[in-house]
């Protein structure tokens, strides 16, 4: 029996995709306890630029390990890179425990991360992408992110708790936090090393494209674009809220991380399955728009319920944006580069949260956080509004120029275009 036949028959949570749950649910939990680091920082002598320059230095790395990453993914394997980007992110999640303060040696550390990072978690999409059934691929990866959400809905009430409770020095206290994002790291690449193997492909035979004749297409390019115009709410977002909510005395982060994750996760659950047949373009589209909203609203705030509405905000957007665009890239990529253009895709992501991190952390020191995050807001709106110039590069038109252009196989199946 053909494997898409055999696949539709089977129920979507398997003993395999449980385990990839738990898989990402750990570490997920490793990066969700790392959004306190800004405090840490602050703690030992930082200010909202170095602020930046940390939360953002993940992401440096990661752009240098991005397009490589896909070459080896496509080459090696989906399971093999998932294992060994687990390993090394146990060992840089581990590293922090050593810091003496907001330093150099910090720096580099969390760049360290970044690299092991982006390893695991281009294999682990790509991965989760190609294992899913034929007609439920971004439900599939919809759900997949939301073992990650769940993890960002918990680890920051536990970080709250273990800071109150734990007998140590301020500073020690978030060494223990650090230790623990280590062990849950290392609890993960013990698990993934009994997962099922890659899926066979009918280019198995074939070497991947370069990278630049990939991106060559502006069907992939568009695809970029999008990318980028999250990363950067993303890093507005996630490396400054805890410093933000502790400087605008607007209560616990925790608020809104669970906010923002129950969202999220309640979205993929119950309506997971409409990204399966709806136009994806519009689900982007309609995501970044309320992102932007949650952003502006952010500048607003003023308590804890404020941070519940911008959680809800975010969450939907992030809910949504995540599944459509890895599904849209993966289904408009030959299965021999399917790596290298989920690389291509993400570092988008990398760029920007590289990029806009310590300028927006420059933006709120000079100013304050009201004026960073008002212009994030802008950014992202002039983002979307480039990635809608480009709506016709994915469309099946737009597929049999790509054709005619790069050869009949460069772009294959369709966009999700109303399936």
């Amino acid at each position: 029996m053909p494997l898409n036949q055999t696949k539709s028959t089977e129920p979507l949570f398997t003993f395999a995709f449980i385990r990839i749950l738990l898989i990402h649910f750990l570490a997920m939990g490793a990066v969700g306890i790392y959004f306190f680091l800004p405090r840490f920082i602050r703690l030992t002598g930082g200010e909202e630029f170095l602020i930046g320059l940390i939360m953002g230095a993940p992401a440096a790395m990661a752009i240098i390990f991005r397009l490589p990453t896909g070459n080896w993914i496509d080459r090696l394997g989906r399971k093999r890179m998932m294992v060994l980007g687990l390993f090394f992110f146990t060992i840089a999640s581990a590293l922090p425990v050593f810091a003496r303060g907001a330093g150099l040696y910090l720096l580099l550390v969390r760049a360290a991360a970044g690299g092991a990072t982006v390893i695991y978690f281009t294999a682990v999409v790509t991965y989760v992408a190609e294992k899913a059934r034929e007609g439920r691929r971004a439900e599939t990866v919809a759900i997949y992110g939301a073992g990650g959400f769940v993890a960002q809905a918990i680890s920051p009430y536990l970080c709250e708790w273990l800071l109150k409770v734990l007998p140590l020095s301020p500073s020690h206290n978030y060494r223990a936090l650090f230790g623990l994002a280590a062990l849950l790291c290392g609890l993960a690449f013990l698990t993934c090393l009994g997962i099922e193997e890659d899926e066979p492909h009918e280019e198995q035979h074939l070497d991947p494209d370069p990278w630049y004749r990939v991106l060559s297409s502006p069907t992939m390019l568009y695809l970029v674009v999008p990318s980028i115009v999250f990363g950067s709410a993303y890093a507005s977002i996630f490396n400054f809220i805890t410093d933000f909510t502790q400087v605008r005395h607007l209560g616990e982060p925790s608020t809104f991380f669970l906010s923002y994750s129950i969202t999220a996760i309640v979205l993929r659950l119950t309506t997971g399955r409409l990204l399966d047949r709806i136009d994806r373009r519009l689900v982007v589209l309609g995501s970044l728009v309320i992102i932007g909203v949650g952003l502006f609203y952010a500048s607003i705030s003023r308590g804890s319920l404020d941070l519940v509405l911008v959680g809800i905000l975010t969450g939907t957007g992030h809910g949504y944006i995540f599944p459509s665009l890895s599904t849209l890239t993966y289904d408009s990529s030959q299965a021999r580069n399917r790596g290298t253009s989920m690389s291509l895709y993400m570092l988008g992501f990398d760029i920007s949260m590289m990029t806009v991190s310590p300028i927006l952390g420059r933006i709120a020191q000079s100013w304050d956080y009201v004026a960073m995050y008002r212009v994030s807001g802008v950014l992202l709106l002039v983002g979307t509004l480039v990635y809608a110039t480009g709506w016709r590069y994915h469309g099946r038109g737009a597929l049999r120029w790509s054709s005619r252009r790069h050869g009949k196989d460069e772009f294959i199946k369709d966009t999700g275009i109303l399936r």
